[in-house]
């Protein structure tokens, strides 16, 4: 990052992501389109210890099995890390079809061929951006996509002090946060209520998945319901949870609720 970035004028949006203190350092980004040229992003990087389910057998994919959901997790640290234009460190797409053109075609693995030439050539040529364009071309639907990925984070460009130390005390009140889910799925036969574990997930599986209410105990406060969180049947619900409490419980982040490509939450300095 370049000395005396004037980030208190230019950095209007934050991207957060989630990982577990078990998997490597890999993180996957937003779309290509969150990555506006002259647009300087905040990038928080949630580690945490979690509890996750067995995985069963696919009902839409036979033969094959499904991912381990998240049932449970205490966050246990953070990263904060400054991404400007200065920098330099994203692969430009800078092929055709150009990327507004590439998300309206349907996915083939004539296109996927095509495309990962195209990416390899672009992420070879700009080997010292550590943000590199991912070789996975299908989106939801069957649509194309470009997306970022970079194989370590922590070679991301650190965050400057200033703004480490104003961010700090908010964001150091999410550490220890304990995350469940409590679902009454009494309404259904044989439907089982309690605390979200490996009996409900494999229930949900078989049958149908449920939103639940989020449950967080804050370090050094009792359990809080949060009834308004609405992704609790995502499988990794999880980093949606942390996204929801930033915009809940600390200063600055304002929630977006994926509103906006590329960020999670707007920043709002003004009353620092």
């Amino acid at each position: 990052m370049v000395d005396g970035y004037d980030w208190r004028r230019l950095l209007n949006t934050s991207e957060s992501k989630s990982r577990s203190d078990t998997s490597n350092n890999r993180i996957q980004f937003s779309s290509i389109g969150g990555w506006g040229k002259d647009n300087a992003k905040l990038i928080v990087i949630w580690t945490f210890e979690k509890s996750k389910s067995d995985s069963f057998p696919s009902k839409s994919r036979p033969g094959r099995k499904t991912k381990k959901r998240d049932l449970s997790a205490t966050v246990k640290s953070y990263d904060l890390y400054l991404i400007t234009p200065e920098d330099n460190c994203i692969v430009p797409w800078t092929e055709k079809p150009s990327h507004s053109d590439l998300v309206k075609m349907q996915w083939t693995q004539k296109w996927h061929d095509i495309l990962k030439k195209k990416a390899q050539k672009l992420n070879k040529l700009h080997y010292n951006s550590p943000i590199k364009i991912q070789y996975s071309f299908k989106n939801i639907g069957g649509i194309m996509r470009l997306q970022y990925e970079i194989k370590n984070y922590k070679d991301l460009p650190p965050c400057p002090d200033d703004l480490q130390e104003l961010l700090a005390p908010q964001l150091d009140l999410l550490i220890g946060a304990e995350l469940r889910l409590w679902k009454d799925l009494s309404m259904y036969p044989n439907g089982p209520t309690g605390w979200l574990d490996n009996n409900m997930a494999r229930w949900e599986q078989n049958n149908i998945k449920h939103t639940g209410i989020l449950n967080v105990k804050l370090h050094g406060r009792g359990w809080r319901k949060y009834p308004d969180f609405s992704k609790g049947r995502e499988d990794y619900w999880t980093g949606f949870a942390i996204d929801f409490l930033m915009g809940k419980e600390i200063l600055f982040f304002e929630e977006l609720g994926g509103h906006e490509k590329g960020a999670d939450h707007k920043l709002n300095f003004k009353n620092e």
